[in-house]
C-alpha cells in the first residue's frame, strides 16, 4: 500500500509538472505579488498528526505560525505518513492562530477527477471544517498530490483566495493565485543551503517563499523531514524575512477577499 500511494504521488507531481509548463499561458487568477524584504510561508500538506505536535512546537519557539492543508477524510486515521490528525490536534492548532485551510475531503486527485467531483469533495471538506471549528471557513486551498489541471483550478479558484500547487519556485511578480508555487522540505532532498537561498532571493527580490512538508518526525516519510530540519529553514526565515500563515501574507497584500489576520502569541 505504501509503495503504491508512493509510486501514484510521483506520477501525479510528473503530470502537474508537465501542466505547468503551460503556466504562464494558463493563468487563471493573475495577481502581482511585491513585498520588500521578502516574505516566508510554512504549510503542512494533509495533517499528519505530526505536523501539529512535533512541526508546531517548531514554528511556535519561533514566535510564528503556520498554514494547514487539512482533509477531513483522514481525522483519526492513519496512513504512510503516519498517524493522522484527531479532531482535537485541528481545533488546537486553529485557537493557537495557525491557519487551517482546504485540501479535499478524501484527498482525491485533481489531475483525475472532473470539475463536478472536484467540487462536490471540496464542499464536503468545508462543510466539515465548518462543523468542527464553529463556523470558520477555509479561505485557501491546495491541490492533493500537486495535481493542477485547468478543470481542477475552474473548481477550486473561485471558491478560495488561492490555490497552491507543489511547483517549485518563489511567488512575485505576476502570479496566478489559481496556482501558487511552492517548495518541498523533504528528507529525502534536504538542502538547508538551497532553501536558504530561496529566502535570499526572495528578501533581495520582494518574493514570497512558501514551503511546504508532511508528516515532521525522526524517521519521517519520503515526504516528511525531521524536526531539526524544519528548524533549521524556519530558523533562517525568521532571522531574515517577514513569516507568516499564507492568509495574512494575502491579507496584508490585500488579495484575501475575506481573510482575517492573525496574531502570532
Amino acid at each position: 500500500m505504501r509503495t503504491e500511494g508512493v509510486s501514484r504521488l510521483r506520477r501525479v507531481s510528473f503530470a502537474a509538472r508537465l501542466v505547468r509548463e503551460f503556466g504562464g499561458l494558463l493563468a487563471t487568477r493573475p495577481a502581482s505579488v511585491d513585498w520588500p524584504g521578502g516574505v516566508v510561508s510554512f504549510t503542512f500538506d494533509d495533517f499528519p498528526r505530526s505536523a501539529w505536535t512535533e512541526g508546531g512546537p517548531v514554528l511556535e519557539a519561533h514566535r510564528v505560525r503556520g498554514t494547514y492543508y487539512t482533509a477531513m477524510g483522514f481525522a483519526g486515521g492513519g496512513n504512510h505518513l503516519g498517524p493522522m490528525f484527531e479532531l482535537d490536534d485541528l481545533r488546537a492548532a486553529h485557537a493557537r492562530g495557525h491557519e487551517i485551510a482546504c485540501h479535499t475531503f478524501s484527498h482525491r486527485d485533481c489531475m483525475r477527477a472532473p470539475a463536478g467531483e472536484i467540487a462536490a469533495e471540496i464542499e464536503r471538506n468545508g462543510a466539515a471544517l465548518v462543523e468542527a471549528l464553529d463556523g470558520m471557513r477555509p479561505g485557501n486551498f491546495a491541490y492533493p498530490f500537486g495535481g493542477v489541471s485547468q478543470s481542477a483550478k475552474a473548481a477550486a479558484h473561485l471558491r478560495f483566495d488561492t490555490c497552491r500547487g507543489t511547483g517549485r519556485g518563489i511567488n512575485r511578480g505576476i502570479v496566478d493565485l489559481a496556482d501558487l508555487a511552492a517548495n518541498s522540505i523533504y528528507t529525502r532532498d534536504f538542502d538547508r543551503a538551497l532553501l536558504c537561498r530561496l529566502i535570499d532571493d526572495a528578501q533581495a527580490r520582494g518574493g514570497w517563499v512558501i514551503f511546504f512538508t508532511h508528516d515532521v518526525t525522526d524517521a519521517p516519510s519520503a515526504f516528511g523531514c525531521t524536526p531539526a530540519q524544519l528548524d533549521a529553514v524556519v530558523a533562517y526565515a525568521v532571522a531574515n524575512t517577514a513569516v507568516l500563515p499564507v492568509h495574512d501574507v494575502l491579507a496584508r497584500l490585500g488579495l484575501a477577499a475575506a481573510a482575517a489576520v492573525t496574531a502570532a502569541a
